[in-house]
C-alpha cells in the first residue's frame, strides 16, 4: 500500500535529507530555472507543497512538489517536480489526491511541464498535452 502525505512548511527541516535527492531528482531534466535550495526556500515560505509518498515498511518511494500558479482567469496547481520509483503503482492513487487538493485549494486545472513517457502516462487519467515548450539557451555562440 502507498500512503501520500503531504509536508506542512514547519516539518521540512525534519524531512528535507530525505527528500532532497527525490527532488534533485525530479529537477534534473529542467534547464537550471531553479535547484534544490530554492526548492527548499519556496516550500518553507508556502509558495510550494511538499508530497511524500512511502509504503508500508516506512520506506520514501517519490516525493513530488507542486506549486498553485493564479493566472489573471484561473487558478492552476502544478506538478513542479516528481522524482522516485515504481510510478505506475502510485500514480492514480496520488492523482486522485492531488486533484481533490487541488479542488479543495481553488484550482480549475492541474498541468506540468513533463517527458514525453510521464505525458503518455498520464494520458489514460485525462491529462492532454495543450501545449508545448521550447527553448533556446541564449548563452551559447553558434
Amino acid at each position: 500500500m502507498i500512503y501520500i502525505s503531504g509536508v506542512l512548511p514547519e516539518l521540512l527541516p525534519h524531512v528535507w535529507d530525505d527528500c532532497e535527492p527525490y527532488i534533485s531528482m525530479g529537477n534534473s531534466r529542467g534547464k537550471e530555472e531553479q535547484n534544490t535550495h530554492d526548492i527548499y526556500h519556496k516550500i518553507k515560505n508556502q509558495e510550494m507543497q511538499l508530497w511524500i509518498l512511502s509504503n508500508d515498511d516506512k520506506e520514501i518511494v517519490s516525493v513530488l512538489t507542486t506549486e498553485i500558479v493564479e493566472y489573471p482567469r484561473r487558478t492552476t496547481c502544478r506538478i513542479v517536480t516528481l522524482g522516485g520509483k515504481d510510478l505506475d503503482e502510485w500514480v492514480e492513487d496520488w492523482l486522485n489526491t492531488l486533484e481533490a487538493w487541488a479542488l479543495e485549494n481553488g484550482c480549475e486545472a492541474i498541468e506540468t511541464c513533463c517527458r514525453k513517457g510521464f505525458a503518455k502516462k498520464l494520458n489514460k487519467f485525462g491529462y492532454k498535452n495543450t501545449y508545448t515548450v521550447l527553448g533556446k539557451e541564449l548563452n551559447v555562440k553558434h
